[in-house]
C-alpha cells in the first residue's frame, strides 16, 4: 500500500476497495521507496547471518525471497504475494458418491488462488492476507479495473477495484433477504436464494449453496450468525450510541433530549484547554465538513499543472436553499467562520447539497474540499483544516473534521 506519489501499488479506502495507482514520478535524488528500503535492509542483514552467524538464523536464512531483483521487489510481485497462489495442487474434498476417484484439481501448483476459500492449511497454499486472497488472481491485477458497469443502479461497482474479502461489496449481504431467501421488497432485490444457489449483484457473504431452510444466519463472522448489538473492547462501549458532534447544530442529543450529560461522546479525546472553544449554534448556525473532489489529491495535486486545469480554485458548496436565505449567488465570494478561524472563498450554489430535517428543525450543511494552500499551480487559497475542531475519536483517534460549525456571509 503506498504512500508516495513516487510508487505504484494500491490504496485501500474505508469502502474497503483496492485501487491501483502507477507512480506519478521517479524518486528525486537518492530516494528510493519503501520496499526497495526494506528489501535492502532485509538482504544486508541476510548476507551478515550467512558470514557470521546469529541467534535463530533459520528463520533469516530460509526464508522465501523470490523476486526478480532480490533489492528492488515491485509493487506487482508484493501484491501477487500478498493474494497468494498454490504451492501444490490444491485439490476438491473426495466426492462422496464416488469416494474412489482421485480429487479434481481446483487450482494447479504455481498459479494464483482465485480467493480465500482455497486457501490451504497443509502448505499447498501461501498467503501473505487472506483478506485480500484473490486480488490478484489469474485474470490478472483486479485492483486495476475500472468497469463503471453497476446493473443495479445503486453504486455496486462490481468490477471497479477488488473489494476485501472475496470481491464483496457489502458485508453480509444475506440480510437483504428474509428467513426464506426471498428479497424484502420487489425494489430491494439484492441478494437471494433462487431455489439453487444464493444469487444477485453481489458475491454471497455465506455459502452460495446452503439452502434458507437450514437457517444459516446473516453475520457469518460471528459465532453465532446474527448481529451484535454491544462493542466489547471499545472506549465508548459496551453499547453501541449516538452522541452528536461536539459542535452540535441542535445543541442536544435527540434520543436523549433531557440528558445534557449525554449529547457528545464522553469518552472522546479532548485537551482540557480544548473544551471550552467549542462554537455554538447560536453563533455559527451552520454544519461544515471537509471532503475531497475527484480532480485532486489531498494537497498533492495543487502543485500539478493539468489537475489545476480542472480544478483550479477553492470554493465551498451551499445548498440552493441556504444560499436564497443569505442572499448568496454562484461566484458570489462568501467567508466562512468558525470560532478558531475564518477563510474567504468563492461559492458554489448546488442541488448537491439539501438541508436535513433533525428532530422538527432544519440544518443546513456546508461543504469544503481541502486540497488549496497559499501556493501550488492552483489558485492560492485558504486551509480549510484551519477551521476544524480539535477533537479526537475514543477508539482511533481519528480527528473530527467531518462535522463542525460555521457562519457564512457574503463579503
Amino acid at each position: 500500500m503506498p504512500r508516495s506519489a513516487e510508487e505504484q501499488g494500491s490504496f485501500t479506502n474505508s469502502s474497503r476497495v483496492a485501487i491501483w495507482k502507477e507512480a506519478a514520478v521517479e524518486p528525486p535524488g537518492e530516494a528510493k521507496v519503501d520496499s526497495e528500503i526494506m528489501a535492502q535492509l532485509f538482504v544486508r542483514l541476510r548476507a551478515m547471518y550467512a558470514k557470521d552467524g546469529g541467534a535463530c538464523p533459520d528463520p533469516i536464512l530460509n526464508l522465501d525471497w523470490p523476486y526478480v531483483i532480490p533489492e528492488e521487489p515491485t509493487s506487482s510481485e508484493l501484491l501477487k504475494e500478498i493474494s497468494g497462489r498454490a504451492i501444490g495442487d490444491v485439490h476438491a474434498p473426495p466426492d462422496p458418491a464416488n469416494p474412489s476417484a482421485p480429487p479434481a484439481v481446483l487450482v494447479k501448483a504455481g498459479q494464483q488462488v482465485p480467493g480465500f476459500a482455497m486457501l490451504r492449511d497443509d502448505g499447498s497454499t501461501a498467503c501473505g492476507n487472506w483478506l485480500y486472497a484473490g486480488a490478484w488472481s489469474e485474470a490478472g491485477n483486479l485492483t486495476a479495473r475500472r468497469s463503471l458497469e453497476d446493473p443495479t443502479g445503486w453504486g455496486v461497482y462490481q468490477s471497479f477495484g477488488f473489494s476485501w474479502p472475496a470481491n464483496r461489496r457489502i458485508l453480509y449481504n444475506r440480510a437483504s433477504a428474509d428467513k426464506d431467501g426471498k428479497p424484502w421488497a420487489p425494489n430491494k432485490k439484492y441478494e437471494y436464494w433462487n431455489g439453487k444457489t444464493w444469487t444477485g449483484a453481489d458475491v454471497p457473504d455465506m455459502l452460495p449453496s446452503a439452502k434458507p431452510e437450514i437457517g444459516m444466519g446473516s453475520f457469518i463472522m460471528n459465532h453465532e450468525g446474527v448481529a451484535r448489538l454491544h462493542a466489547i473492547g471499545m472506549a465508548d462501549g459496551p453499547f453501541p450510541e449516538h452522541y452528536e458532534p461536539f459542535e452540535t447544530p441542535i445543541g442536544v442529543n435527540p434520543l436523549h433530549p433531557d440528558n445534557p450529560k449525554a449529547i457528545s461522546n464522553p469518552a472522546a479525546r479532548v485537551f482540557k484547554s480544548d473544551m471550552d472553544a467549542f462554537g455554538k449554534k447560536e453563533e455559527f448556525p451552520y454544519t461544515a465538513t471537509t471532503y475531497r473532489l475527484t480532480e485532486h489529491f489531498h494537497t498533492w495535486t495543487k502543485h500539478a499543472r493539468l489537475n489545476a486545469i480542472m480544478q483550479p480554485e477553492a470554493f465551498v458548496e451551499i445548498s440552493e436553499e441556504l444560499a436564497k436565505e443569505k442572499g448568496i449567488k454562484k461566484g458570489d465570494k462568501v467567508k466562512i467562520s468558525s470560532i478558531r478561524a475564518s477563510i474567504i472563498t468563492k461559492a458554489v450554489v448546488t442541488k448537491r447539497i439539501k438541508p436535513f430535517n433533525v428532530d422538527g428543525k432544519q440544518v443546513h450543511l456546508v461543504g469544503i474540499p481541502f486540497h488549496w494552500g497559499f501556493k501550488g499551480q492552483t489558485k492560492n487559497g485558504y486551509l480549510a483544516n484551519a477551521l476544524t475542531p480539535f477533537v479526537g475519536d475514543a477508539n482511533s483517534q481519528t480527528p473530527e473534521f467531518k462535522a463542525f460549525l460555521v457562519n457564512i456571509e457574503k463579503v
